[in-house]
């Protein structure tokens, strides 16, 4: 928010300051005015803002000088001033050549400023140097260098500038300098600043421009720039440009504005300096580059005559670069043939990669993405747009050059555009938003998969893996892995099934578990092709998802489902013994690894029953009752057919006598319930309805008048007496009947089942025998 809000409040600031300016003014009706970026002309006198055209939304620059700059002078003073900045401004809407600044809104006029619009601009030559430039932009220009060959480049740009000014429009500028040099935001170098500019139908024009030398400096150029002949003689012609170019280029390699270290107005200073000329060179040939003075040395000529034109200058070996010849052929590229044009671009990715990205974006760019509106030229121009995308970072992609790459992204034939654009998938997903990914590249690719070049497809199988941590998870399951099964399972060559097996198996570390299991391993038996390369590039995936730390296969899938079908591969016809070895080494080390899993997780559970029982278990008083016997008609393998059946003892309460109903159990619905002694419970309905009734032995013989203890069948374990008494959990259990070997002597004391195991009544002979009938 902090940051949110600071950058509200410079924004807000710097609207305020705007208004303030200009109110009124005719140019705020059309532009909505931004941030001030740069200074140009005079004295750096006209502020530049960054501005957009309310109708149209196309970027522009807002020139605005402020009149309060001049309050200090005289009111006649301030109207000479004026009035040459209006001729210059009108001077230059006057103009059209790609040189010379292009004026989009005429110079409008407010009582407190003069305003106008042009084209986007970056800078002023001497803003990059390093002079009068504006704090929101001081850390961008104060970084800002020049490349040689785009100085180089520039400054031939000037010398056409020149010719121009000279031989189509008639005018001498007169006014060459850093302030009056604007860079847009392509990087082309402008022409400015036509102040002073005069016609120059006549060979030699006579101009004093001193006139009006007690009065401020802007009535006069800037005297570092300005030729010997016009201050000593108050001559000028279109040779005395010439002289203000070579010292213009100079100061730039020097990187000053004020290369005398003199004040600008010592008109003296200057007269001596110029006089000394015709008997010495230069001065400030002593502190430029050697390169550099073979150049300017015969533009700094005393005698005008001397000076060369601008043509035979640029032919020097100073502009012999391979990066400067490149730019200018370029120039003249939609002069020349098809043919002409492919041998260049095949060139031309060389010198890409030895120019700044800046120079790239901005000057090489805009010609390579012209030619795609002809298919048949894309294929020689796209290598080289990817080259300048390589130098680009996320924001210049998407701004420069995604929004022209977008129009061709549908085109099918030449199918090479589609090649180029798969090799350059990765660089493409790295630098696309996430949106832009969704809507326009990963289409592109589908369609290249589904393409009926196999070449294509291939190569699209090959590349996808070195993407594919890009590539969002919906994407990859739902459109891209079931257009790479669905090739392998095409009628296409061999080559190409283990192609997308191979690509599979490189994309399973990109993939979780369960899309792993679901997705690629129950496809791979479908898959109908039994080739010797076929079969290993399978049990390469099933290695790679048995291996892998964040995969791996479950023993239950592996044994049901893998095993199974690695068995008949390991015989197919074909496969060489190196082969054989590695699928029966494989298949060996998944049984081995499943045979450990699962001994680990027996000896887990019976570590976990053991600690399961009761502590007490051993200590309880229990009624023995003979092993032999089975409980609730379990298998022989029961824990009641080979332990010692025991019952719970608690104190004995009187009940009265009550006969068990005959009905059948209700079925019960809860699941089983093992209690300690490992009968089932009475929710084991199994076997309920029909339930046995425990018998005793009748080899048993019971002490004293052949009584005992006994429990009734209740679910919680065994009884011996066959009565029940009705309960809320269980209404009736069938009797549980004695083995009677003696039954004159049958006095047994009888306890009536309450569910808790113990009773004191008697029962008889008579009562056992009327309940037999």
């Amino acid at each position: 928010m902090d940051v949110i809000n600071k950058l509200y409040s410079t924004v807000s600031q710097t609207v305020s300051q705007i208004s303030l300016v200009l109110p009124g003014n005719p140019v705020t009706r059309e532009y909505d005015v931004l941030k001030h970026t740069a200074s140009a002309g005079r004295g750096c006198v006209w502020k530049i803002y960054n501005g957009v055209k309310k109708s149209t939304r196309e970027e522009a620059s807002i020139f605005l000088l402020e009149k309060k700059q001049f309050e200090l002078y005289a009111k006649d003073e301030k109207e000479v001033i004026f009035n040459i900045i209006r001729k210059g401004i009108f001077q230059i809407t006057k103009l059209r050549h790609p040189l010379v600044l292009t004026v989009q809104t005429p110079l409008e006029e407010s009582r407190e400023s003069f305003a106008f619009a042009t084209e986007p601009i970056f800078a002023s030559m001497a803003n990059i140097i390093g002079e009068s430039i504006p704090s929101s932009v001081v850390s961008e220009l104060m970084n800002y260098k020049l490349h040689d060959a785009e100085l180089k480049f520039g400054i031939l740009q000037l010398f056409e500038g020149l010719n121009f000014i000279h031989n189509e429009a008639k005018l001498i500028h007169r006014n060459i300098s850093p302030h009056s040099i604007l860079l847009n935001t392509n990087g082309a170098w402008k022409l400015f600043g036509f102040d002073y500019s005069v016609s120059s139908s006549e060979n030699e024009f006579e101009c004093d421009f001193y006139e009006n030398r007690n009065t401020n400096i802007l009535s006069f150029p800037d005297l570092n720039f300005v030729a010997p002949e016009c201050i000593l003689n108050n001559k000028c012609t279109s040779r005395s440009d010439y002289y203000s170019i070579g010292m213009l280029i100079c100061v730039i390699y020097l990187k000053t504005c004020n290369p005398y270290k003199s004040r600008n107005n010592d008109i003296s200073d200057f007269k001596i300096r110029a006089a000394n000329l015709s008997t010495s060179k230069h001065p400030i040939l002593e502190k430029v580059p050697p390169i550099v003075q073979g150049v300017v040395e015969p533009l700094l000529s005393f005698n005008p005559e001397q000076r060369p034109d601008l043509r035979q200058v640029a032919k020097d070996p100073f502009f012999d670069d391979i990066g400067v010849k490149s730019l200018n052929y370029l120039d003249t590229l939609f002069q020349r043939d098809n043919q002409e044009k492919a041998k260049f671009y095949k060139g031309l990715q060389q010198i890409i990669n030895k120019l700044p990205a800046r120079m790239n974006i901005n000057r090489i760019l805009p010609y390579l993405t012209k030619e795609f509106v002809s298919p048949t030229m894309i294929p020689f121009v796209l290598p080289n747009v990817f080259s300048i995308a390589k130098l680009c970072n996320q924001a210049e992609f998407e701004k420069h050059i995604f929004v022209h790459l977008k129009s061709i992204m549908s085109l099918q034939e030449p199918v090479q555009i589609l090649l180029i654009f798969m090799q350059n998938m990765e660089l493409m997903l790295k630098l696309t938003s996430p949106n832009d990914v969704k809507m326009y590249v990963l289409p592109m690719m589908y369609k290249a998969l589904e393409s009926n070049s196999s070449q294509i497809q291939e190569l699209c199988l090959e590349i996808i893996p070195s993407f594919a941590y890009l590539v969002d998870f919906q994407s990859m399951k739902n459109s891209l892995l079931p257009r790479i099964k669905h090739i392998c399972n095409s009628n296409g060559p061999t080559s190409m099934r283990v192609n997308c097996l191979l690509c599979i198996g490189k994309l399973l570390p990109h993939l979780d578990k369960w899309v792993c299991l679901d997705e690629i391993l129950l496809f791979l038996p479908t898959v109908s092709s039994r080739e010797p390369a076929v079969i290993m590039a399978l049990i390469g995936i099933f290695k790679v998802a048995a291996n892998h730390e964040l995969l791996g296969i479950p023993k239950e899938f592996c044994v049901r489902k893998v095993l199974p079908f690695l068995w008949p591969l390991s015989i197919e016809n074909g496969l060489t013994l190196q082969q054989y070895n590695t699928i029966m080494a494989f298949i060996k080390d998944l049984e081995k690894r499943i045979e450990t899993e699962h001994k680990a997780t027996l000896q887990q559970l019976d570590t976990e029953d053991t600690s399961a029982l009761p502590v007490a278990f051993d200590q309880r008083q229990v009624d023995v009752v003979p092993t032999n016997l089975t409980i609730n008609n379990r298998d022989s393998k029961s824990v009641a057919s080979v332990r010692p059946q025991t019952s719970l003892t608690s104190t004995t309460t009187t009940q009265p006598l009550g006969y068990p109903s005959l009905q059948p159990t209700p079925k019960q619905t809860s699941p089983p319930i093992m209690d300690m002694f490992g009968s089932w419970s009475m929710n084991d309905t199994s076997n309920q309805a029909q339930q046995r009734p425990l018998l005793v032995s009748a080899n048993n013989n019971f002490p004293g008048s052949l009584s005992a203890n006994y429990l009734n069948n209740n679910g919680f374990g065994s009884s011996s007496m066959p009565l029940a008494i009705e309960n809320a959990s269980n209404k009736f259990q069938r009797p549980l009947l004695a083995n009677l070997t003696n039954p004159d002597k049958l006095n047994t004391n009888y306890k009536p089942n309450n569910g808790n195991g113990s009773s004191n009544s008697i029962l008889t002979k008579e009562d056992i025998l009327e309940f037999l009938k």
